[in-house]
């Protein structure tokens, strides 16, 4: 059996064992709802679910020195926009977005979906922005066509999509504390083609957040304030180690992605949120 296939295989295996790990150390309690059960509970907060595609989405460029690369690698020194965990310069990741729709099919501002397409899966984050009120969705991992998944309503849904116990279980909120949405060079390289002038996943900043579906927890928060909870919404996870979000592995600052100096940043307050982030655990 060829050299790199085995250690591509055991490297995979133990990422994936990691993140169970971090992310999802509650014990597993099936509450009995069907996906389809949940989705009609997010649609009378969110509308109606678009028709989710990984056709629809957006392939992520990945480059290094501008040139495009043509397989991936496990070092984050060999792309120019590395993703924060996994392997940080993998080639073929898509990612979508979808206006919220109001019952009338006519568009809905408030209300915005995010969809990611990585190793033949697909993900969807649905946030309303006034309220913060968010829910998580997977496809199954064998069987589900990411291209043309089922809309709740339709025969297979149920088959085609994880119980909301499921998706609860790999505690999402961990992993998405500060946000619903992760924001990453790689990420960050693409705009939104409805509006140009900004980011195709949107910033949520300090706006209100939380997560529809009594299998999910809360995120965690804080009420320290100081120069780190200024501009940020603590984020504890340990496992982005490509590439840290911040000093902190928080969300990229929110005026601009890309580019930013936290030297001036006290280290009485930073110091004040890895201690607050050591407390719960995680």
């Amino acid at each position: 059996m060829n050299r790199n296939f085995i250690l591509s295989f055991i490297f995979g295996f133990l990422f994936l064992f990691m993140i169970l790990e971090s992310c999802s150390k509650e014990e597993f309690i099936d509450s009995g709802r069907t996906v389809l059960d949940y989705a009609y509970e997010c649609e009378a907060v969110l509308g109606p679910l678009p028709k989710f595609s990984c056709a629809d989405a957006i392939e992520v460029p990945s480059t290094k020195n501008g040139v495009p690369r043509t397989s991936d690698s496990q070092r984050a020194e060999n792309c120019d926009h590395p993703w924060a965990f996994g392997k940080p310069c993998q080639t073929g990741n898509k990612i979508g977005r979808y206006q919220g729709l109001n019952p009338d099919s006519t568009e809905n501002q408030d209300v915005v979906f995010i969809t990611f397409c990585r190793d033949g899966g697909l993900g969807v984050i649905g946030h309303k922005i006034s309220t913060g009120e968010t829910c998580f969705f997977s496809i199954v991992d064998t069987g589900a066509n990411p291209n043309d998944p089922p809309k709740p309503g339709d025969e297979n849904y149920n088959e085609a999509w994880m119980t909301p116990s499921v998706v609860a279980a790999d505690n999402c909120q961990n992993c998405h504390m500060a946000s619903p949405f992760l924001h990453t060079p790689a990420v960050d390289q693409i705009k939104n083609p409805g509006n140009p002038s900004e980011l195709l996943v949107p910033f949520t900043g300090n706006n209100p957040y939380s997560i529809i579906g009594a299998e999910f927890q809360q995120p965690h928060t804080t009420d320290i304030q100081n120069s780190c909870t200024s501009c940020h919404r603590p984020q504890c996870t340990q496992h982005f180690e490509n590439y840290p979000l911040d000093e902190l592995v928080m969300p990229a600052p929110f005026q601009n992605a890309t580019d930013f100096d936290h030297s001036t940043i006290s280290n009485t307050d930073r110091e004040a949120i890895r201690n607050w982030c050591n407390s719960l655990g995680l």
